[in-house]
């Protein structure tokens, strides 16, 4: 039987395991391949989260050749408060570099002052954050489904033309950026 198990983050990891296999077990196989614990693991099947570890993957209900389940990282408890354990180390790690912490307060304020004082208000700026990138990234799709349903448009097809322009200009900025830095700013020899 192969399991998917994906994550809210979009990372997939396939496992490929028997039907008899307690859960305990398949979490140790998911921790050696996702780098999340045990203690930490949250696996859930058809909106139900897997809780008995001495239970066979059988036994818990997951069915089909090609199954997939959900991996989420259980949450902390942080000033009484659940957490994500993700989110408090990004937040650490900002706090422990200066030039990240500088360039957050040049460019996201509000999300810099939670940073130092504020972990909640933080996790829920976050949380914003990523709503917005990915309700972005879906209108996003949607444009590009309702460009391509009718390819003899040609109002459609002068888009979908500036899409793709836009998208080398993209490319070729990250390029020059990547192996022409110098093109960009001063540089002093020494």
């Amino acid at each position: 039987m192969k399991l998917t198990f994906m994550t809210d983050l979009g990372q997939t990891f396939v496992v490929e395991i028997d039907p008899e296999m307690e859960l305990e077990n398949v979490m140790a196989l998911l921790e050696a391949e996702s780098s999340i614990p045990i203690a930490e693991q949250s696996i859930s099947y058809e909106d139900r989260e897997l809780g008995n570890p001495k239970a066979t993957i059988r036994q818990l209900g997951v069915e089909g050749e090609d199954a997939t389940l959900l991996l989420r990282r259980r949450v902390a408890n942080i000033a009484g408060r659940p957490m994500e354990q993700d989110t408090e180390m990004m937040r650490l790690q900002i706090l422990g570099d200066p030039e990240l912490m500088r360039q957050l307060q040049e460019t996201h304020p509000e999300m810099a002052a939670a940073v130092q004082s504020d972990p909640l208000r933080f996790v829920e700026l976050l949380r914003h954050t990523r709503e917005r990138q990915y309700s972005a990234e879906m209108e996003q799709q949607r444009e590009i489904e309702r460009l391509n349903a009718d390819p003899f448009d040609i109002e459609a097809q002068r888009k979908i033309e500036e899409t793709i322009r836009q998208h080398a200009v993209m490319e070729n900025m990250n390029h020059a950026l990547e192996y022409s830095p110098e093109a960009f700013g001063k540089v002093n020899m020494l």
